[in-house]
């Protein structure tokens, strides 16, 4: 049962980690083709840019930070029911 449980919680793990990725890559992608081409024909202050910059990517960072702690909890927790 200690097997089947750390299995399980190591591929949970794994899925908060590509959930993390895609959020950057999302991020990413929503920059690039979205709210960087938006800036040259409405041609906004730096603070404007800034503020939307900081919106994208605001929470697509606390979103990865967020999976990635705790994929890492659970790989530890996975790690400590194989070692105890």
């Amino acid at each position: 049962m200690v097997v089947i449980g750390a299995l399980i919680a190591l591929g949970s793990a794994v899925a908060f980690l590509i959930v993390g990725a895609l959020a950057l890559f999302g991020g990413a992608r929503a920059t690039s083709s979205q709210v960087v081409p938006g800036f040259q024909p409405d041609r906004p202050g730096p603070v404007e840019r800034g503020l939307a910059l900081l919106s994208v990517w605001g929470p697509v960072l606390l979103i990865a930070a967020l999976c990635l702690l705790a994929g890492i909890k659970i790989f530890q927790v996975a790690v400590r029911a194989f070692l105890g």
